[in-house]
């Protein structure tokens, strides 16, 4: 008999069930949410939870027109807005002043050991495939981007000054769905599911960024805001970060944390370069604290998820650059990416060295001043040679001896550069040479 495993129910049908169960009016619904206090949730996610298998994707769906497209990625970066700015990781703390970092510093950590199973399905699809779906998910929220109080002044174009009943009644609108959002967790099943939902879309979509997919290289409307309908920095916070004409400026604001700048705020990126949390603040002068992304550098998924994003700092050091990894300016191998001019035809070999590189001899070669180049010494050769033909009573000596002469040939080696001082190459050897005999 032939077993068949059910795939997990789906965002969509599990709202359905929901609604039909439930019986609640809209009305009643809305009295509550103003009535009771969010609360906030005391489940802690299983971190060795799995998912089934993905399932296959379906196709069927028409695509997108190019303004529908724009939309959605508007719609969807409002959400995550919302995920960054106000959400916390919600598998191990139950409120956000417990949470030990916040997720426009960074992602998750430890990261989500099971992606979301329908983000995962869509969005590995194809970005196209992503904002279908999202698209989908996303009208089943209470709080969408359409209702929020800067869309319809916007929209409307409204201002303080001359439609205050309006703006007034926009935000009382905008509370109780964020209210209620933050309630019922609706489409998701718990405040647990939507925190894996948000963080898994969050991965793909700053992940398509560092891509550089096209349509989210400008939104066409502005994205200074945190998605908290009118809050206290009012239409715009004019976070520099957040500048629409500068191309993936809005989608890095929305979908990724800022490494080099992990503050909520900023007025002037002077504000980013002068904070301690700056990674190019220690070490640094006022004048040479900036700190830049590379998104050619980021596109690897599943170094994203680890928090492994890699920024640069400016390293004043000749032959230095910014290690991401280590927090600090490191020496750059020249021999080992191919940066220098030695060649092995005439005898040489790179040696690195910090900061710079120098051209030496390969061993068995030794530097002729006079018409300065690598000549070959059978040198070598003839002491190991020599060397192990003596008799086993000799050979201990023999050693001692054949590693002087090596280290006077490499000391020769090195020409008129000069890699180190004879005397302290030749006491290293000794010290090798005594703890292997």
């Amino acid at each position: 008999m032939t077993v068949i495993t059910p795939s997990p129910p789906t965002i969509e049908s599990t709202v359905e069930s929901i609604v039909t169960d439930s019986g609640i009016t809209e009305k009643e619904e809305e009295d509550k949410v103003e009535m009771l206090k969010i609360p906030m949730t005391e489940q802690v996610m299983d971190h060795n939870i799995r998912v089934s298998d993905v399932p296959d994707v379906a196709t069927d769906v028409p695509d997108f027109s190019l303004e529908d497209k724009n939309r959605v990625i508007r719609d969807v970066a409002y959400l995550i807005r919302a995920h960054k700015f106000h959400d916390y990781d919600r598998r191990y703390y139950k409120s956000v002043k417990e949470s030990a970092s916040r997720l426009y510093e960074e992602f998750p950590k430890p990261g989500l050991r099971s992606l979301h199973w329908e983000v995962r399905k869509h969005c590995e699809a194809s970005f196209i495939e992503c904002l279908k779906y999202l698209n989908r998910i996303i009208k089943l929220t209470a709080l969408r981007r359409e209702n929020d109080t800067i869309t319809i002044m916007r929209q409307q174009k409204w201002n303080l000054a001359n439609n205050t009943k309006q703006i007034l009644a926009a935000q009382r609108d905008c509370q109780v769905a964020q209210g209620r959002d933050n309630l019922t967790m609706i489409p998701f099943q718990g405040p647990i599911e939507r925190f894996q939902w948000r963080t898994t879309v969050s991965y793909y979509m700053c992940w398509y960024t560092m891509l550089g997919i096209p349509d989210l290289a400008i939104f066409g409307e502005p994205c200074d805001n945190h998605a908290n309908c009118l809050d206290e920095y009012g239409v715009h916070n004019k976070d520099p970060r957040a500048d629409d004409t500068k191309p993936y400026a809005c989608a890095l604001y929305s979908f990724c944390p800022d490494n080099c700048c992990p503050m909520k705020h900023i007025w002037y990126m002077k504000d980013c370069y002068q904070s301690q949390r700056n990674p190019c603040y220690a070490g640094n002068q006022p004048a040479h604290r900036k700190c830049t992304l590379n998104r050619d550098e980021n596109r690897d998924l599943q170094a994203l998820r680890a928090n492994k994003i890699n920024v640069s700092c400016e390293c004043h050091r000749r032959g230095y650059e910014w290690s991401s990894r280590f927090g600090l300016c490191i020496d750059v191998n020249e021999c080992i990416r191919g940066m220098h001019n030695c060649s092995r035809n005439a005898g040489e070999s790179c040696l690195n060295l910090p900061g710079r590189y120098v051209c030496v001899c390969r061993l068995g070669y030794v530097y002729n001043p006079e018409i300065k180049r690598c000549l070959y010494s059978p040198d070598i050769n003839r002491v190991l040679k020599s060397a192990f033909e003596e008799p086993p009573s000799k050979i201990k000596e023999a050693k001692k001896n054949m590693f002087f002469k090596i280290a006077e040939i490499i000391t020769r080696s090195a020409g008129i550069s000069y890699v180190c001082d004879y005397i302290k190459f030749t006491l290293l050897l000794i010290t090798l040479i005594h703890s292997a005999i």
